[in-house]
């Protein structure tokens, strides 16, 4: 288990480290043996504690209740009486958004798994979702366990995926909300950590995939690759230069179709 996984891994924990996973206790003797990455370790519980306490410590205005009762009782009666003013109704709003918007704000600086808030194209967001660490919502080393879940979980994969990666040793799946059909994303363990994103055809505007598998370099020794097969989309992402990401592709063929929208 290299650092890469161990810290994806590790980094799922941060509010569980009391886990009897198997996988994360693996991820835990790797870190007590490397100092740098335990103290890694030690600042992201730290942090991910600290981002729980503020949200459980938000403060509800007090008088927030009271309106909101009030707010629905005008609502359902039909008395004259319960009439209110556009003044009213703006004021009542106004501090059901207030709170809202502050929680947001506190969930989107502190909460673990920001994965929503990547924008742009296909490309850009794989790539700095890979960059930045996933946060993974289920972990085995089994690949075929890793498909199983994710199909289970209503996602419908490619009946083809490619063998090499299959045959490495997997670290974990999880959807993500990036489009309407959701696009779902597997990692595997090969020395380093290999990011596969796979979403239905024609979810993302300026993709420009084609059967024919493409490499583009990125910053600090990245690659992506990407590929159209069957009416699917994939980028593979990794650490990686284009002749290990080739490797990993060796051995499969995507295979053009006519997709209708």
């Amino acid at each position: 288990m290299d650092i890469e996984e161990t810290k994806i891994i590790l980094a799922n924990y941060t509010l569980n480290t009391d886990s009897k996973d198997e996988i994360f206790q693996e991820a835990l003797t790797v870190a007590k043996a490397n100092p740098e990455l335990m103290q890694w370790w030690t600042e992201a519980k730290a942090f991910d504690t600290e981002a729980k306490k503020s949200m459980d410590q938000i403060p509800v205005p007090g008088d927030l209740a009271v309106s909101l009762k009030a707010s629905i009782g005008a609502l359902e009666s039909s008395k004259p009486k319960q009439k209110r003013t556009l003044a009213f109704w703006v004021s009542r709003c106004s501090a059901i958004a207030a709170c809202l918007l502050l929680s947001f704000l506190v969930y989107d600086k502190l909460i673990v798994d920001r994965s929503d808030e990547y924008e742009g194209p296909l490309l850009d967001r794989a790539f700095q979702y890979s960059y930045d660490g996933p946060r993974l919502s289920y972990f085995n080393k089994d690949t075929e366990k890793l498909r199983n879940w994710l199909v289970d979980n209503e996602f419908d994969l490619p009946d083809a995926l490619p063998p090499k990666l299959l045959e490495q040793k997997g670290i974990g799946c999880r959807p993500l909300n990036w489009s309407e059909d959701r696009v779902a994303l597997m990692c595997f363990d090969a020395h380093t950590v290999y990011h596969l994103f796979m979403t239905k055809e024609g979810q993302f505007e300026g993709v420009d995939a084609t059967p024919e598998i493409a490499y583009q370099s990125q910053k600090k020794g990245w690659t992506l690759s990407k590929w159209k097969s069957n009416g699917y989309v994939f980028v593979l992402s990794a650490k990686a230069d284009e002749q290990q990401m080739g490797a990993m592709l060796a051995g499969y063929t995507p295979e053009a179709i006519d997709v209708q929208f």
